[in-house]
């Protein structure tokens, strides 16, 4: 995987606004949700739609975490995802979008900080969040879909994040980061769903 840095440094207000739409999805899935439904399987195994949510949340600190000054934090530590979001994750994410919002997309010394980044290279974060993005959106329908809430995921978004990692797949894929793909789709959000071997 090669660092793009230029391009990447030349658009920096289109990745953070790219970011912020990518985490709107999120808050909409969130905002959405049933309450009673929290704990309802999501479409990934093994996790309810609170432990999604508990994960997204989790990631994004992380990422925060890495741009500051202290330790780097571990991404394969084990964490109580359910946990994370608690009873009430309307509240969890609030307090994680003010974090990544004030920690980091608001810090120009943060997001111009090169990190050794999950994705096995290091690279600033402002590039680092042309990655991430595609997590909230794809686990905000994982959330919606289980809690009988909604999403509206711009086609835009889903074509950049399927061309944003299609080169990379097989790296990640090999990772356990993502599932096997899938295919069928006609629309772009159904390709970028099936990119991420979710069952529609």
């Amino acid at each position: 995987m090669d660092s793009d840095t230029t391009t990447v440094a030349a658009d920096e207000g289109v990745v953070l606004q790219r970011y912020a739409r990518s985490l709107n999805v999120m808050e909409q899935a969130i905002r959405s949700a049933a309450a009673d439904r929290w704990d309802a399987q999501s479409p990934c195994e093994y996790w309810t739609a609170r432990c999604v949510a508990g994960h997204a949340m989790t990631f994004i600190r992380n990422i925060v975490a890495l741009a500051g000054d202290g330790p780097a934090p571990d991404f394969h530590a084990p964490v109580d995802f359910a946990a994370v979001a608690g009873d009430d994750p309307n509240l969890a994410w609030t307090t994680t979008r003010s974090l990544v919002e004030g920690e980091l997309l608001t810090r120009p010394d943060r997001r111009a900080a090169v990190r050794m980044t999950p994705l096995g290279v290091k690279m600033p974060m402002l590039e680092l969040l042309t990655y991430q993005g595609m997590d909230p959106v794809v686990h905000g329908w994982d959330i919606a879909t289980a809690t009988g809430g909604h999403v509206d995921i711009p086609d835009d978004l889903a074509d950049y994040y399927v061309q944003r990692y299609t080169p990379v797949a097989d790296q990640i894929r090999a990772n356990g980061l993502l599932g096997p793909e899938r295919s069928g789709g006609t629309t772009a959000v159904d390709r970028l769903l099936d990119f991420c071997g979710r069952r529609r």
